[in-house]
């Protein structure tokens, strides 16, 4: 999460992840009963308007007098981007995987640190180690659900075991922890800040490990990426103006979340259709990879 985040919010995310670690340590059948409800319950209320409201961040970064025919263009970008991803997965699903996973990676790291680091290099590179964790931290230490995801999306199944992509994220972690300490050393990040990075790295490591990967990936992403993002962007909205609340970013955010919704269920009917094999959830990763690209992009510009 966001370190210019609200300790408000801080503190009740921090206590949920906790509760769920617990839960996946002591009551590991029951976290498992509840993964596909809470998993949609979380993405419909946080995942998905977190990122419904790119329209709204175009105008916020254009100026609110924008024309038409700057809208029209912004809506041919945005669905040329997503759809043109949809056909390149089509084509070259192993490449648009890994340009995925790339993009994530460096997406949840820079929703984490917020250009941290005036030097853009390290910068770039400190985004992608932290998040190649937050997704690792799901997908390499619950390697046996996450390989039949994968070698649905892909269409051949990586040849590695379990224990070598679970030393994988184990040294992720201890990169990051690396990361951490330099930067505490040469006095780039204050030691509260570090702390705080360690903080984060060990509560999240222990909910990735001892909950099943789905829980792992529904936690990160909605509690900690999707909802630091979302307020995030409702304090670059307030900057620009001062009345607007969190009612109207959802009154915002409505349309754009219902469009997604009627696109992920069309998605989900036509896979489905012509290729019964693949599950609801790897259809609706090949959605979010394909929404992901123009995201990224105006969060770049709003980060700028």
């Amino acid at each position: 999460m966001s370190h210019t985040i609200s300790l408000r919010i801080v503190f009740p995310v921090i206590f949920l992840t906790f509760i769920f670690a617990l839960a996946g340590i002591f009551f590991p059948v029951q976290v498992e009963h509840i993964q596909y409800p809470l998993f949609i319950i979380l993405v419909l209320i946080i995942g998905l308007p977190h990122g419904a409201t790119d329209y709204l961040l175009f105008r916020r970064l254009n100026g609110n007098k924008i024309r038409l025919h700057q809208t029209v263009k912004f809506f041919i970008i945005y669905l040329s981007a997503i759809f043109g991803f949809l056909t390149l997965w089509l084509i070259l699903p192993t490449i648009s995987f890994a340009v995925f996973i790339i993009l994530s990676a460096y997406h949840f790291g820079q929703s984490n640190w917020e250009n941290a680091l005036s030097n853009k290099v390290v910068s770039h590179i400190l985004n992608i180690t932290w998040g190649a964790f937050a997704i690792g931290g799901a997908v390499l230490w619950h390697w046996g659900e996450s390989n039949i995801i994968i070698t649905q999306l892909v269409g051949y199944k990586p040849d590695f075991t379990n224990e070598f992509m679970g030393m994988v994220q184990f040294l992720l972690v201890l990169l990051n922890i690396l990361f951490i300490v330099l930067l505490v050393l040469m006095r780039k990040i204050s030691l509260s800040r570090f702390l705080n990075e360690i903080f984060k790295l060990t509560i999240l490591s222990i909910v990735f490990y001892f909950t099943p990967m789905l829980i792992s990936f529904t936690i990160y992403f909605t509690l900690w990426h999707s909802l630091s993002s979302l307020l995030s962007q409702m304090a670059f909205y307030k900057k620009l103006w001062p009345s607007f609340t969190i009612k109207d970013y959802y009154i915002q955010a409505a349309p754009y979340t219902l469009a997604a919704i009627i696109g992920l269920v069309i998605m989900i009917f036509i896979y489905q259709t012509f290729s019964p094999g693949i599950s609801s959830i790897s259809i609706f990763m090949i959605f979010i990879a394909s929404m992901t690209l123009p995201h990224i992009f105006l969060v770049e510009q709003s980060y700028h």
